[in-house]
Order: structure tokens, then sequence, then C-alpha cells
């Protein structure tokens, strides 16, 4: 198993990815034109293994390709129905250029049918039309699927027995969209680095925001723990410091990837969080119509309320590169948006 560390070393190398040579007969080939990058695209890397991610966009054996969300436009299709000019958003290498292999055509969208995504989640196999449903594709690259994975995320909560619901990494775009979406309904605290706790507390999402080491002042009698930070010891703490309170810990990112992980913790057994499942059960129970009204009725009411977001453009290897690196180390700003090109 390649280390985390050897894969982001080679991001120089792997964003410039051979020419694939000519396209096949149902092959289309894209250029990635921006995408975003996010503590998500971190946490990707992370369970780059475990959870497959490293799987959609294969790299020589040693490297890892990142996956990233935004935008790509078709510039050579020998695929029935897909035509070059047209744009598609979905789940992108962090890479120039890619050649997909399109099914399952309808006004919708399409799936990728290249053999090697087989068996992998719907979800990211899925490339929707460029849509102005959306609104700005900036917004869209940055936070369309962080803030499903907030939605979903507040579809658990929302039927859960709690009354107080804690994130951790809350200047994080996930967190700070499930607090969004939880807020008026239940409790809603934030853990945050002391750095970073004056831009939580500005958004307005929250409506308590603590600092790591002032766990043992969330108040509530019946609490769910949101894990985005996936810190060993943050999590240590929640539970022994909450107790009985406690009922449940749902473990949704790797934030702070780095930080060392233990063994079994008094209180509930942490669940893995993972999105496309939640998802998959909400389109049983809404239909997919129903599931998309709702879905983006929230995220319109999120953007309303995104005057806090600067975004910034990188174009170019190195700039990328530097960016990601940035990403990886925590230093950007929480309340900066980054769209690259390469």
């Amino acid at each position: 198993m390649t280390t985390l560390a050897a894969k982001i070393g080679a991001l120089a190398e792997t964003t410039a990815l051979p020419d694939p040579g000519p396209i096949g007969e149902g092959e289309a080939r894209f250029v990635v034109e921006h995408f975003a990058l996010t503590a998500n695209n971190v946490t990707y890397a992370v369970h780059g293994d475990d959870f497959a991610y490293w799987r959609f966009f294969p790299a020589p054996e040693g490297h890892g390709i990142v996956p990233v969300w935004g935008f790509g436009r078709v510039t050579e299709s020998k695929a029935e129905g897909i035509s070059v000019g047209q744009r598609f958003f979905g789940y992108w290498p962090m890479a120039a250029q890619l050649v997909l292999t399109p099914v399952q055509l309808s006004a919708h969208g399409f799936t990728d049918g290249a053999a090697h995504r087989a068996g992998l989640p719907p979800i990211y196999n899925r490339y929707l039309p460029a849509s102005a449903d959306w609104g700005d594709e900036a917004l869209q690259s940055l936070l369309r699927i962080l803030y499903t994975t907030s939605f979903l995320i507040d579809c658990l909560v929302a039927s859960r027995p709690v009354d107080t619901v804690v994130l951790s990494s809350a200047s994080s775009k996930t967190a700070l969209g499930a607090a969004f979406a939880a807020k008026g309904r239940q409790r809603v605290v934030g853990l945050t680095s002391a750095i970073n706790r004056d831009f939580c507390i500005k958004t307005g999402y929250y409506d308590q925001v603590l600092s790591y080491d002032e766990i043992d002042r969330i108040a509530g009698e019946a609490i769910a723990f949101i894990d985005i930070a996936g810190d060993g010891a943050v999590r240590s703490a929640v539970h022994a410091l909450l107790g009985d309170r406690l009922k449940e810990t749902h473990v949704v990112g790797d934030t702070h990837w780095y930080s060392p992980k233990f063994g079994s913790l008094p209180g509930p057994v942490p669940q893995p969080f993972f999105a496309p499942t939640i998802a998959q059960a909400r389109v049983a129970e809404w239909g997919p119509a129903g599931f998309d009204q709702r879905l983006i009725a929230s995220w319109a009411r999120f953007v309303a309320t995104l005057g806090w977001l600067k975004v910034e453009r990188v174009t170019g290897d190195a700039a990328v590169a530097k960016a990601w690196a940035d990403l990886v180390d925590g230093r950007i700003d929480p309340a900066v948006g980054i769209i690259a090109s390469l």
C-alpha cells in the first residue's frame, strides 16, 4: 500500500496525465475546465485505498490521482448522443483531460461505463449537464457536492432523537452547510481551532462555537457528534467528557488526517457516514424528483447566506500543486474557496 505522503508528493507528475491517444468507439474526450479544491478532496486522498477513491482514475503504481468536482467540456466524441462543446458537472481527476465511456444517456446526463469504474458508487460515476438551476459555477464546484453531503447529514440527524448536534472541523464547508441546515430544529455546536473560532461565529450558522479544549462546555442531554475532523484525540475527548449524554457518533471526514487514531472508546460505537448510502435511501423514500426538489430548495437557501465566501482562482500545474499542498497542511483560510484549472 502506498503512503498518502508518497501520493501527495507525486501530485506534480500525476496532474500532467499522459495523452491517452485516439479515442475509441463509444468514448468521448473531455477537457477539465475548472474544479474546486476543498478539505473533501483531502478525505478522498486519505481514504483512497479503503474507500476505493483511487480506483476512479487509475495511476501508475505508487501514485494517486486525486478526484475533484467541477466542470468538463467535450472536445472529441465517438459516443452516440454526446456532442463536441457540451458541458457537464461531475467527478473528474485533478488533471487537464479525461476520456469517458458515456452510457445510460438521458436528458439528465450520462454514466461513465468504463470497466474500471464498474461497482463503484453511482453518484460518482454520473455526469450531469451544466445547469443554471444551480447558479454560479464556482459555487457549484466548491459546494454543490459538499452541500449535498451537508444535506444528507441533516437528513440523518433530523430523524434522530437528539436535542444537540456537535460538528467537529466546524470551519469546513461540509460542517458549515450541515450547521445551516440543522439550525432552528436542534441546537448546533461547532468545534474548531482557536484561530477559526471567530470565523465560525460570524457565519451565524452555529448556536455555540467552542475550541477543541472547551469540549466540556457542550450543553445538551441527548447529543449526536458528527466527526468531520477525524482527529482521534478530539473524538476520544468528546466520548470521555460527554459521557452518557452522547447518544451517537458519525464519522464523516478526515480534515485532521494527520492526527493519530485511537482504538475503542467509551459510549456509542462510531459509525461511518457514507453519503451515497444515505442518498440512495432518501431517493427510495422521496423518489428522484422529490429528492432533487428538496435538495435544490435547501441549496438555494444556503447560497443566499454565502456573503462570507471569497473565491480564489489558481491556474497551471505549479499553482495547483501549491494550493493542494497548502490545503493538505491546513494553510487555507476557511473563508476562501479555491477554483483550479490545469
